[in-house]
């Protein structure tokens, strides 16, 4: 026996999750065992719609006094009954289902593509290579003294450790939400993510010392939150298949919100030291200065001056 239609139960993402065949109207859908469609929506009734045949391809759909009742999308309005086509989808509870034809068309066959780049494993590891090695390298030039320079390795399990749980975390979003954990591909993401703030950082703090201006500093953590707030799309990306517009907002926002909260401490800890001596933690080679600095004489002479002050102070307060 031919079936007659096809009832599909919809994703939130138009995707069909399943479909039962229609041999006899009318039909009914809901929870109950007694159901020719059974839904497990704990928001659909037991017997919570009727579907019967009309004219010109059309399906009659009529709610059964259930609690939650029924609607077309896009409207969220109740109705109890409505005449819909191929493609409606007909809301009950938080399920969303579609009434279709033997005959209806189907759109044509993808080809196969292989796996992109940053979703291979092979990818994933490189990029933790690059990671790990950038690490190393900011670790180095921050170490002044020799002997620490052998042990600077015990400094970066905790850095490695934040970057696993990060992974780990999407990764676990990732597969309860759309039932696969994209690990290598979260893994990738934030590696690559981690990599680049770790170069633009250093870019931007070598381009401050070599022209000698604070404000590109500034500069620089705008460009790590842009950073920072791409990456976060991407992960998301990953997870939500919802309007990129929509993802990379929440990407932006997520980003003002953790590095405005940065940007405020850092704000009260300058504010905290207004007065102390500020120092650079790094040794920069002279090759990277772009500007002339004060010369030998003028710096002695500053020197001279400023000890001059200091004693007077120390005489004031005797």
């Amino acid at each position: 026996m031919e079936p007659l239609a096809f009832v599909e139960i919809v994703s939130r993402h138009r995707d069909v999750v399943s479909r039962h065949p229609v041999y006899r109207w009318p039909v009914r859908v809901g929870r109950g065992y007694d159901a020719d469609v059974i839904v497990d929506d704990p928001f659909v009734a037991a017997r919570h719609l009727q579907i019967e045949a009309a004219a010109d391809g059309r399906y009659a759909v009529s709610d059964l006094q259930s609690l939650n009742g029924i609607s077309v999308s896009p409207s969220e309005r109740r109705i109890s009954a409505a005449e819909v086509g191929p493609d409606d989808l007909v809301r009950l509870g938080r399920t969303q289902i579609r009434i279709r034809a033997p005959s209806h068309t189907v759109p044509e066959e993808r080809p196969l593509r292989a796996a992109a780049f940053y979703r291979r494993p092979s990818a994933f590891a490189l990029m933790a290579a690059v990671v790990i090695a950038l690490i190393l390298w900011n670790l180095w030039i921050m170490t002044s003294d020799q002997e620490e320079k052998y042990t600077i390795w015990l400094s970066i399990v905790p850095l490695l450790a934040a970057v696993a749980v990060w992974i780990s975390v999407w990764s676990l979003v990732s597969r309860t939400v759309g039932g696969r954990s994209n690990f290598a591909a979260h893994g990738f993401v934030a590696c690559a993510g981690f990599a680049a703030l770790a170069v633009s950082e250093t870019l931007f703090d070598y381009l401050s010392f070599g022209f000698d201006v604070r404000w590109m500093q500034y500069l620089g953590f705008a460009a790590s939150a842009a950073i920072f707030a791409y990456m976060v799309y991407r992960h998301l990306r990953l997870n939500s298949r919802a309007l990129r517009r929509t993802l990379a907002i929440a990407g932006v926002v997520v980003s003002l919100l953790l590095y405005g909260a940065a940007a405020g401490l850092q704000v009260a800890t300058e504010t905290a030291q207004e007065g102390l001596q500020r120092y650079d933690g790094s040794v920069k080679a002279p090759m990277f200065l772009f500007v002339s600095g004060a010369s030998p004489e003028a710096f002695v002479s500053d020197g001279e001056a400023l000890k001059r002050k200091v004693d007077a102070m120390a005489r004031v307060e005797r």
